[in-house]
């Protein structure tokens, strides 16, 4: 029985019985509703998302990134004229400012939380201005030396706070594909952080304000981001380097270990230090420690004591948490106000803290929540931040602190409030929070291994969540469908409630559904009560999974697939480098994705458990390996899931462009051996780029059986089986009709490691050049990327790519991998689908009785790599 349902109860039979008073005896008084300020207990993702909306819709409104003339206001709408009375055109808040640096990585990362394109939209639109603003001021600077100009201190920065905050945010949007930023403004600013800021003699960035080398806690947050982000952007080390001896010299001269406090403000010549623990100042700091570990190598020297600084921080930041939720403007000054920036830079550094693994959440998840629910509550109407301290110099009296100003047009409040509320959108999304006994309780992260979906406009079964015609997906449900064209419900006569029912569509469409890391057993029930159908399923990034199921009016068919969804996380510090074009891919998504395609596509359920213990191949490679995310390109991996039982699992882990160098140097081996399991295998298939000159270059019978055998080494420490795969030659005949080798003594070089270590090998080197012999040379331009002017949508140019293949030479290439697997006799021929028959490259299947129904989405770019 419901607890406030038994206290009313109470209520009531006290009442009628005529008694007066209201006490222990008659009333369980442990259950009445204290009247919290601020909200309390579980916050709920629609009203996060909600005050999100609200800071944004303000913000977009009074930000407008623009050029004007200050004497007549008029919009500059050609850079090439700008002058010294051209200003960004009036706002509530600076484009250009450190706080603004904070509130575009706060947008990023609302839009990753929410999957809301508007949020990472408004970072675009304002960092691609200033970006083309800096350069047209560049020119006429060059021009007109000695005129000053607006944004002179972003071009030359004076202090780190004109460009650390900036720059950090910049990296970021780089990296996300969500700027055009172009690299000289990111040198620039890193220049001045390492090279031109003033230091202590010990090389500990200081300034010489309002005394001669003074330290400012602020400046932790102003570098030490930007230096992290750099490191992880370029690979270069020396910035990771850098960003460690500042965090580690900082704290020892202005971390207070008994408190686990920082104070604001340390200079060198005083023989005592006057502790002032300014809350916004310890929030940087705290910010720092906690960005600075979401890039840095796991395997840096100062990683862990920079964790344990974290850790320490955030203990003796929760023995100081006011009981609305806030923290005070002086830290351990409980009669100091009240301040919000400091309370939203806590809740989104300790909510990443608990998301990361860095600190424990049945411990910290709770004041996290009170803290979200205090800075909500600082969120007017209009979308403006309230109770956020102006900008602080540094001080050595309390009343300096005691009585700075609070404003809603101090800029420190809105990116911390945006960074607070998306972080706290994953922390609900991921932890059970509960009400036990009144009191808010995080719970070991408790999700279903089960996801049921009853598709169309019938009685939904029990355990299964309805689909109908307009759920479409959004993030906060964490489902539904993408339609690209009209998708109906339909129903028929019959008892069971989830075969009598579904959706169909004309045209092709998608199911989202939102899963956490993995492999997943996915049943499908498809079938059309009104149509012949024939459904053809891909899953991800055009995984071909179900082959044109050819079914009749009225028929259903139960199938079976197994599906890997992956994140490029390793661990609570490092990820895959994925390459800018690859972060919409679909294979890098919080999602599984299915896509329905073929003659009329229907689905009347979803069954999706986990199925982490089947084992897994893994597949290392470049373009004709990875998984192509549009039309018309496409590789052997993305059909091998095709032919294999739903007993095994495929995870693609190659790249276009991909070298053995690089797919170490990524984390993209890192992350394959951290989820690999003994028995599961690792196919490998390097050369085209390999061979190539450069950095990543490698020799074929040295270096290149190097590198190999250091992915054989590592496969074999985790109980892998590694799998040799010879590279597809490139579509190039000579004067008799015969391929000729374009990949030197790569192939060879692989045989004779393979038959020297034991290793199977899948020789698609030399199946390739069979099969594009039997087709010969104009026919073998079927197999390949090659299509007139204007067969795709904004394709202005023919295609004529001789390395790359479309959907039916890569069906036919990796009949060739799963032929060999069979020939050889390998384990792996146990999971071979039983309608393979068999397959002789020089005999290929005739082109036109292919069936491919093309994704809706294409591309004219060709891969990287050739």
């Amino acid at each position: 029985m419901d607890r406030r349902f038994l206290c009313f109860f109470f209520f009531l039979v006290a009442w009628s019985a005529g008694i007066a008073q209201i006490n222990d005896v008659t009333t369980p008084l442990h259950l009445m509703q204290p009247a919290y300020p601020y909200g309390y207990g579980k916050p709920e993702v629609k009203d996060i998302e909600q005050v999100l909306t609200r800071v944004y819709d303000y913000l977009v409104q009074v930000t407008p990134p623009q050029l004007v003339d200050k004497i007549s206001g008029k919009e500059i709408s050609d850079l090439t004229s700008v002058n010294e009375n051209s200003i960004m055109k009036p706002g509530d808040f600076r484009l250009n400012s450190y706080e603004w640096g904070v509130t575009y990585a706060g947008m990023l990362l609302a839009a990753e939380q929410t999957g809301q394109a508007k949020y990472s939209a408004y970072v675009t639109d304002r960092l691609n201005f200033l970006a083309n603003a800096l350069a047209a001021f560049a020119d006429f600077e060059e021009k007109h030396e000695g005129k000053d100009f607006q944004l002179k201190h972003s071009l030359h920065p004076q202090a780190l706070d004109d460009c650390g905050a900036i720059c950090a945010a910049m990296i970021k949007a780089a990296r996300a594909g969500k700027a055009d930023i172009q690299k000289g403004v990111i040198d620039n600013y890193i220049r001045y952080i390492s090279e031109k800021q003033f230091r202590l003699e010990d090389g500990t960035l200081a300034r010489n304000r309002p005394q001669p080398n003074s330290i400012w806690l602020d400046d932790l947050f102003m570098s030490v981001p930007a230096l992290a982000q750099m490191g992880s952007y370029s690979g270069d080390p020396k910035y990771f380097d850098d960003a460690v001896k500042q965090v580690l010299q900082f704290s020892k001269r202005m971390f207070n270990y008994e408190k686990g406090l920082f104070m604001h403000g340390w200079i060198q010549e005083m023989e005592e230090h006057p502790q002032f623990h300014w809350a916004r100042a310890n929030g940087w700091a705290l910010m720092t420690m906690v960005e600075l570990l979401e890039v840095l190598p796991a395997d840096h020297p100062g990683r862990d004591q920079v964790l344990d600084l974290l850790r320490r921080h955030i203990r003796g930041l929760a023995a100081c948490q006011d009981g609305t939720g806030f923290w005070h403007q002086l830290i351990d000054r409980n009669d100091s106000y009240l301040e919000t920036s400091a309370t939203a830079i806590y809740t989104y550094s300790i909510a990443r803290a608990i998301n990361r693994g860095y600190v424990d959440g049945k411990v910290y998840g709770p004041m996290v929540c009170l803290a979200w629910h205090a800075v909500a509550g600082k969120v007017n109407e209009k979308g403006q931040v309230e109770g956020t301290c102006v900008g602080t110099g540094m001080g050595f009296d309390p009343a300096f602190y005691y009585y700075r100003p609070v404003n809603v047009y101090a800029a420190h409040g809105y990116g911390p409030v945006l960074l607070a509320g998306a972080e706290m959108i994953e922390l609900v999304r991921t932890h059970d929070i509960r009400i036990n006994d009144s009191a808010t309780m995080l719970y070991q992260e408790s999700k279903p291994q089960t996801w049921n979906f009853d598709f169309g406009p019938g009685k939904v079964k029990e355990g299964f969540t309805r689909i109908a015609e307009r759920d479409l997906y959004t993030a906060e449900n964490g489902y539904g469908l993408i339609p690209l064209g009209v998708v109906k419900g339909f129903a028929q006569a019959g008892t069971d409630e989830l075969l009598s029912d579904g959706l169909s569509s004309e045209g092709p469409f998608y199911f989202n559904v939102d899963l956490p890391e993995g492999r997943y057993k996915v049943t499908l029930a498809l079938g059309n009560p009104e149509k012949e159908s024939a459904v053809t399923v891909k899953a991800e990034s055009r995984r071909l999974m179900l082959e044109n199921i050819a079914l009749k009016k009225g028929e259903t068919a139960l199938k079976t697939i197994i599906v890997d969804v992956r994140t490029p996380r390793i661990n609570a510090t490092e990820s895959i480098r994925l390459k800018d074009r690859e972060l919409p891919y679909k294979n890098w998504d919080k999602s599984l994705n299915l896509e329905f395609n073929g003659k009329n596509p229907s689905i009347r359920y979803i069954a999706i458990e986990k199925a982490d213990e089947l084992p897994v191949i893994f597949l290392a490679g470049n373009s004709t390996v990875t998984d192509q995310e549009n039309e018309p390109w496409a590789s052997w991996g993305q059909m091998f899931t095709r032919f294999l039982k739903p007993e095994i699992a495929v995870a693609n882990f190659a790249e276009s462009g991909e070298t053995l160098k690089a797919f170490r140097r990524e984390n993209r081996l890192q992350k394959i051996l951290s989820v690999m399991k003994p028995g599961d295998y690792l196919f490998m298939e390097f050369a085209h780029n390999d061979q190539k000159p450069g950095g990543n270059h490698v020799d074929p019978y040295t270096t290149y059986l190097e590198e190999l055998m250091f992915f054989i080494a590592e496969t074999r420490k985790k109980g892998g089986i590694p799998v040799l795969v010879t590279s597809t030659n490139r579509r190039k005949f000579d004067e008799n009709g015969k391929i000729e080798n374009t990949l030197e003594a790569y192939p060879d070089a692989m045989r004779q490691l393979a038959a020297k270590e034991h290793i199977p090998l899948i020789d698609l080197n030399a199946m390739s050049k069979a099969l594009y012999e039997a087709l010969g040379v104009e026919n073998s331009k079927k197999a390949f990327v090659h299509y007139p002017a204007n067969t795709y949508p904004n394709q202005k140019e023919p295609l004529a790519d001789n390395t790359h293949f479309n959907a039916y030479g890569a069906y036919e290439l990796a009949k060739c991998v799963v032929q060999e697997i069979k020939s050889q006799k390998l384990d792996l021929a146990k999971y071979i689908t039983d309608d393979f028959g068999g397959f002789d490259p020089s005999k290929p299947d005739p082109f036109e009785g292919f069936f491919w129904p093309e994704s809706p989405f294409s591309e004219m770019v060709k891969p990287a790599g050739n």
